[in-house]
């Protein structure tokens, strides 16, 4: 009896080999998935020129019927994200001295009684869903302007605009202005050959939508 058990099992063993190379042998198909990655259109306006005003003896300065008198005015400009999707804003500011100014660029407030043609000028930018009320920081903060230098200068993610809204109930708009303060009467005096010419490039990434 004992052998008669040996001679199944091993019966049985032959059986399961051969089940497993017929399954090993079955044809194959092979399933290829294109993968395609849908990415949102980025539309954003961008204004192509600005105007910058100098103005170390505070005079009145008129600009859209508001009337101004600090020593670093800039005209109210803005971007819009016309995107269906939040845009995070990252900036760059390049300043150049104008030809034939003996200015200078500081990267600190000025002191009014300073001896030296020094302005300071920073970039200051505000997430808005209406432009035209935009409540702008009191002081320099560094954490969240740039200095304008000769060199650029970058700051990343600097704010996030959200999706376009046609309803002005989102703040798709970035309100941005140059100011800051300068030297109220240097020993080599304030002239109309000096000024500085301002660059500010944007790149803009999208991010997550959000309802």
């Amino acid at each position: 009896m004992k052998y008669k058990k040996f001679i199944a099992g091993f019966v049985s063993a032959l059986l399961l080999a051969g089940n497993l190379c017929v399954s090993a042998a079955e044809t194959q198909n092979t399933t290829v998935i294109e993968a395609v990655c849908d990415l949102p259109e980025i539309k954003v306006t961008v204004p192509a020129t600005g105007e910058l005003f100098i103005n170390p003896y505070e005079m009145p300065v008129e600009i859209n019927g508001q009337t101004l008198g600090y020593q670093i005015i800039s005209t109210p400009t803005v971007i819009q994200n016309e995107s269906i999707v939040p845009l995070k804003v990252s900036a760059t500011v390049t300043g150049a001295i104008k030809e034939g100014s003996d200015m200078a660029l500081s990267s600190a407030s000025v002191d009014p009684n300073s001896t030296r043609k020094k302005a300071f000028i920073y970039f200051e930018i505000q997430p808005t869903n209406d432009p035209d009320t935009v409540v702008w920081d009191s002081e320099y903060n560094m954490d969240k302007h740039i200095v304008v230098r000769t060199a650029a200068k970058t700051k990343k993610n600097i704010v996030t605009l959200d999706a376009f809204d046609e309803n002005g109930q989102k703040k798709c708009y970035g309100a941005f202005r140059l100011t800051g303060d300068c030297a109220a009467v240097p020993k080599s005096r304030w002239t109309e050959a000096d000024g500085v010419d301002v660059t500010i490039a944007f790149t803009f990434q999208a991010t997550s939508k959000v309802e």
